[in-house]
């Protein structure tokens, strides 16, 4: 890599950790407010997408184990934002689903993100805000398409090469608001 791009690529890193530092200080997001682990946060984002998961599939998605998975949930069941189920063809699988609660949370934080993303984006000029949304639909084309390669690559770890036909690409959240009422 040459020595302007990697100028360039601490140039944004920099930025980044700068805009995180400030955005820390909007005590306005209801993020702030919620009493919730970086852990149960991650099992709430994750019910957001795949709601009704089996508990061994998320234990793997999170890289935990099942004791440490029941533990973060018994405190998300006791705080009323997920509840656990049997399957219904095999009595010994537990499936977990985000309740209203949880999923109203998750709405409210992700209305508090867009809340001040919009405050801070009205201080732009409109030449500003073009080329922002330029950049950042490049940003959203990368970032699918180097998860789209970790998925094909774990999907073939776990079951040999796969055909072409075999898999669609999969789909993601593009907004805050997807994430958090996916259809």
């Amino acid at each position: 890599m040459n020595s302007h791009r990697e100028a360039l690529l601490k140039r944004v890193a920099a930025a980044d950790e700068r805009m995180r530092a400030l955005l820390a200080y909007d005590r306005t997001n209801p993020l702030f407010s919620v009493n919730l682990t970086m852990q149960q946060l991650k099992v709430l984002m994750l019910l957001s997408r795949h709601d009704g998961i089996a508990s061994a599939e998320l234990t793997r998605r999170l890289g935990v184990s099942l004791a440490t998975l029941s533990g973060i949930v018994d405190r998300l069941v006791t705080q009323g934002y997920v509840t656990r189920t049997e399957d219904q063809q095999d009595r010994r699988i537990r499936r977990i689903h985000l309740s209203p609660a949880g999923r109203k949370l998750l709405t409210e934080i992700a209305d508090g993100g867009t809340q001040s993303q919009q405050r801070l984006l009205r201080r732009l000029d409109d030449e500003t805000l073009g080329m922002l949304a330029s950049v950042l639909e490049r940003v959203i084309e990368a970032a699918a398409a180097d998860i789209a390669e970790q998925a094909t690559a774990e999907n073939q770890a776990e079951d040999g090469p796969a055909q072409p036909s075999d898999r669609s690409a999969p789909t993601f959240p593009v907004t805050a608001t997807e994430a958090a009422h996916p259809h």
